[in-house]
């Protein structure tokens, strides 16, 4: 068992194209020849992210975080590099040499037996619908409208008497105790016993599709809880999954845009109408996580919650926390006091589809929800009213949307704009510096300036490598000389450099970062000039001379012995020689 090779690599980052996978992750925005996007490594609301195309390297200009496709893999999933390697080489079906097995991520055999073990008890279940005993549950299905075509692409199945699918199981090899790991079996005084029992089954999958756990509805009109969902277990976390992503996923990349439902009906009910670019929370509440597979699908979100005082709440609680995350976001209105499912079983699909052309943007539909609580004619509750207002208009990112929703708060109350904003305890607009490794600590910091100058001609010639070796050879700044080094190693194993495939070698994260800030800046990444380079490594050199001649002021100053005192002196004036003759060796301007 080997390490994947370096010639397996670089074929893979070759093959593959940052954009497209990165993309696969996050939206990106076309900018020129290059794309960009809100950074997924900290708290960004603007696309500060960038991604080149002809580099093939992504930088974020403010937290710093930068590299090749690989470096992003890894940083996003939180994996290890070559786990990363192998998970790009699928995107871009590399095949991987056999003997590189050793480096292959190792799969949880307890998860995969879960997925293996729900996908027996979905066969089971389907089977079970569409025997005798489902005498009660095909009419239940059919009543709401749910087709057989849906039963199957769903696969939508039945839990009858209290055991029959944990025998079911146990006679397929799976022992009692994964059953109850999978949350499809407990067991009581009496036993074990499905947890499922007696009721319709809505299979429940990751994000690769992998079955992980059911939402069940039950066909008992005296059960007090009409669905459950299953518990919490290895491979099923509620608030790191969304129902029907898997299927939905590709739509909502074609379609720009994805809907949020509350539950599994909801979906099916658009699924009938022809809309399938929907998923489900299971349930009124939304975590980061699950935003994180939001924003692999679309930045254009549409909310579609129940029209009552819960469904409501929890679009104002969803979408204040999607468009933290710098997503678009807008509500679909419906006032018919009805859910999705319903609207589709009590009116029509046709009523269903055009419930979603009815939309209005975020910031509008905040403004209508708080509207509704308070009475503007009483001045009190008016104050109240725009005190909340203005909390919520300096939370948003967007300047133009804070500026509209203050201009009609304004007109609505009565009060002058000035007079809102002593409503608010933090201001109405806060702009955030963009803070560069690349920007000097001062303007006199001409030395970094020559380091960078010469590091970028170096990733980008050879020949800028042969100059510094023959007139430098040495950096000051123990980080630059190292990166020096690193190039000039590089160099020997190899005829070019690629700055994404040189990136494969580093794995210090200073050093990575040093990279992707040089490679990242048109000012110091450049071809070969050698009036520039020349000048750059005579600046180093009057840099050192400088640091000599500060050394040796300090020693004069202190010296009281008279021929030490002259013979630093005379040091000094050779030192000054020195530096004049380099400075006229500058041709640069």
């Amino acid at each position: 068992m080997s390490k994947i090779s370096e010639e397996d690599i670089n074929g893979i980052r070759q093959k593959a194209d940052i954009a497209d996978i990165i993309q696969r992750y996050i939206p990106l925005v076309k900018k020129g020849k290059n794309f960009a996007a809100v950074c997924p490594f900290h708290d960004d609301h603007d696309p500060s992210l960038s991604i080149s195309v002809d580099k093939q390297i992504y930088k974020c200009f403010v937290c710093g975080e930068g590299g090749n496709v690989f470096n992003f893999v890894k940083a996003y999933e939180k994996i290890s590099f070559s786990e990363a390697v192998i998970k790009v080489a699928n995107y871009v079906n590399y095949a991987l040499k056999d003997n590189t097995t050793s480096d292959l991520p190792q799969i949880n055999p307890e998860h995969q037996r879960l997925h293996k073990l729900l996908k027996e008890m979905i066969n089971y279940t389907q089977y079970l619908l569409n025997t005798n005993d489902s005498i009660n549950a095909k009419p239940y299905l059919i009543k709401r409208g749910i087709h057989e075509e849906q039963i199957k692409k769903f696969e939508i199945g039945l839990n009858l008497d209290k055991a029959q699918t944990t025998q079911f199981l146990q006679a397929k090899g799976f022992t009692l105790q994964e059953c109850v790991s999978a949350n499809v079996s407990r067991i009581n005084d009496n036993g074990p016993s499905d947890v499922f029992y007696n009721r319709i089954t809505f299979p429940i999958h990751d994000a690769q599709g992998n079955p992980v756990g059911f939402s069940a509805r039950t066909l008992n009109l005296n059960e007090s809880s009409k669905y459950v969902n299953s518990s919490e277990t290895p491979v099923y976390v509620k608030g790191k999954l969304l129902y029907n992503y898997h299927r939905a996923l590709p739509n909502c990349k074609k379609q720009k845009q994805i809907i949020l439902v509350e539950g599994v009906t909801d979906v099916l009910a658009f699924d009938r109408a022809g809309i399938t670019n929907v998923v489900a929370t299971l349930g009124t509440a939304c975590t980061s996580d699950q935003i994180r597979l939001i924003q692999q699908a679309s930045t254009n979100v549409l909310l579609c919650y129940d029209g009552d005082e819960a469904g409501l709440n929890a679009t104002f609680k969803i979408g204040k926390l999607l468009r933290s995350f710098r997503l678009n976001v807008e509500v679909v209105l419906n006032n018919t006091g009805l859910d999705p499912d319903e609207i589709a079983q009590k009116k029509s699909l046709e009523a269903l589809r055009s419930l979603i052309s009815t939309n209005i943007n975020f910031t509008d539909f905040i403004f209508s929800y708080f509207l509704k609580k308070f009475d503007l004619n009483n001045y009190t509750q008016k104050k109240e009213f725009a005190k909340l207002m203005m909390e919520e208009i300096t939370n948003i990112k967007d300047e133009f949307d804070q500026s509209n929703l203050l201009n009609k708060l304004s007109e609505s109350t009565g009060f002058a704009q000035e007079q809102l904003k002593m409503l608010s305890s933090k201001p109405i607009v806060e702009t955030r510096p963009i803070v560069s490794s690349m920007a000097p600590k001062s303007q006199n910091n001409i030395r970094q300036w020559a380091d960078f100058e010469i590091l970028g001609m170096m990733l980008k010639s050879i020949k800028a490598v042969d100059d510094y070796k023959d007139k430098l050879g040495f950096l000051p700044n123990p980080q630059h000389n190292t990166c020096a080094l690193l190039i000039m190693d590089y160099y020997r194993k190899n005829e070019t450099l690629t700055i994404a495939d040189f990136i494969n070698t580093i794995d210090d994260s200073s050093m990575l970062r040093l990279l992707t800030d040089l490679s990242a800046n048109e000012i110091y990444y450049k071809d070969y000039n050698e009036v520039s380079l020349n000048d750059a490594m005579i600046q180093v050199k009057i840099s050192l001379l400088d640091e000599k001649m500060d050394q040796i002021k300090k020693l004069i100053k202190n010296e009281l012995d008279f021929d030490e005192h002259q013979r630093y002196l005379k040091t000094m004036s050779q030192l000054r020689e020195e530096r004049q003759a380099l400075r006229k060796e500058i041709k640069g301007a």
